[in-house]
């Protein structure tokens, strides 16, 4: 009797171990898929974050839908000039140094038409010696893209092709009438091509009196966010009212808007 009771407890221990051993593997198993999903996802943000500068943010694109840029804004200044008290006479004056990313027989660029009537003229010029001297701006007709809404394309054709690895300028003035007549006013700057740096500025008349102002970025049409009050200065030698937005690398396809009340 006792040897028969050995054997069962043998027997009991022996498919308790298998039992033991059986959920082990089980556990082991399903630590090893984790990891490498774990690894999987880790190897995905790897590769978005390799492209988020150049990438608008938000859901990574297929590879097949990634965008590709014609050129890169090194410097991107704009400033908004009010020319009187009631904001009726305006003017604007963008200025961008870029760099070539290929070869471009046409230089694409955004056209925003905004509010009130306006008059436009484009210039562009190539900086050859690294922008050592400041050569004459060379005026440059443009044809608007169709179905765009709102905000157009502008595609600037260019007399002599822009070389790869060129650094070139473009300027983009507007003489703007009835287009800030409001008490409540704001202008955007979007950065559409990967950016170093903006510095987007507007400078109110004398004798204006300014209420408040703010900036914020947003993407899309009501997501908006780093709300921030903005401090005005006057500058001394035309007692004109700044105000100053300086960014570095913003993210490309996010709008940038100044806001006063006056």
């Amino acid at each position: 009797m006792a040897e028969q009771k050995k054997d069962g407890e043998e027997k009991d221990g022996g498919e308790a171990l298998e039992a033991l051993l059986g959920r082990l593997s089980e556990g082991l198993g399903r630590v090893l898929d984790q990891q490498k999903a774990l690894g999987d996802r880790l190897a995905r943000l790897e590769g978005r974050l390799e492209t988020r500068g150049d990438e608008p943010s938000g859901p990574a694109a297929p590879a097949a839908e990634v965008r590709t840029y014609d050129y890169r804004v090194l410097h991107h200044s704009r400033c908004y000039t009010i020319q009187d008290i009631r904001g009726r006479a305006a003017g604007m004056v963008s200025v961008r140094r870029c760099l070539a990313l290929r070869e471009l027989d046409q230089v694409r660029t955004r056209y925003h038409t905004g509010t009130g009537d306006r008059e436009v003229q484009y210039a562009y010029r190539m900086l050859t010696d690294g922008g050592k001297t400041e050569p004459e701006w060379t005026p440059v007709e443009y044809r608007i893209g169709k179905d765009a809404g709102a905000d157009y394309s502008a595609f600037l054709g260019m007399a002599v092709p822009i070389k790869s690895s060129e650094v070139f300028e473009l300027r983009h003035e507007i003489r703007l009438h009835n287009a800030f007549s409001g008490r409540n006013e704001w202008v955007t700057l979007v950065v559409e091509y990967p950016t170093e740096a903006f510095r987007l500025e507007v400078l109110l008349p004398p004798g204006r009196k300014l209420v408040g102002a703010r900036r914020e970025e947003s993407e899309g049409a009501s997501n908006s966010f780093n709300k921030r009050r903005v401090f005005p200065r006057t500058l001394p030698q035309t007692g004109q009212v700044s105000l100053l937005w300086e960014e570095e690398r913003p993210v490309t396809g996010r709008a940038y808007t100044l806001f006063w009340d006056w």
